[in-house]
């Protein structure tokens, strides 16, 4: 496959894979993950096996029942960097090459809390085959290294 048109693939599996998280329509995740997929979370040491698993936890995460994401904004658009604001994911970031596929969001979860989220995509066969999740709450700096920082 011509890599524009396997990166394109994958941005494509990466929106779908958005969109029917966002429905709660979880039924439907067979479309975008192999068979044989893994989620991967090295914070809390878990790991999980098969899509099964998966949609469970997607179904029983708490304050998000019928869907993760409620914008209506794209979560994997434009080229290697697009800027989105949406009230609850903000994509910040995205790229790619070849059958890896990274995106870097900030998250609002349901007890208002603002959290970074980095996940790798592996894909095969056109599917995703594993993700790594990184998650990191938002915090104020410490005033120590003040002086030699600027601020965002």
């Amino acid at each position: 496959m011509e890599q524009m048109g396997h990166s394109a693939h994958n941005r494509a599996v990466a929106e779908r894979m958005r969109l029917i998280m966002r429905s709660g329509e979880y039924s439907a995740l067979e479309e975008v993950l192999h068979p044989d997929f893994v989620q991967v979370m090295p914070q809390s040491g878990e790991r999980v096996v098969g899509i099964d698993n998966f949609r469970k936890i997607l179904e029983n995460f708490p304050g998000m029942a019928g869907g993760l994401l409620v914008a209506d904004d794209p979560y994997v658009a434009g080229d290697e960097e697009h800027y989105i604001v949406t009230p609850t994911f903000n994509v910040v970031r995205v790229a790619d090459s070849g059958d890896e596929l990274t995106s870097y969001v900030k998250a609002k979860y349901p007890d208002g809390s603002d959290w970074y989220i980095v996940t790798f995509f592996t894909f095969k066969d056109g599917k995703i085959i594993k993700r790594v999740d990184f998650y990191a709450p938002v915090f104020d700096p410490p005033e120590w290294r003040a002086q030699w920082v600027e601020r965002d």
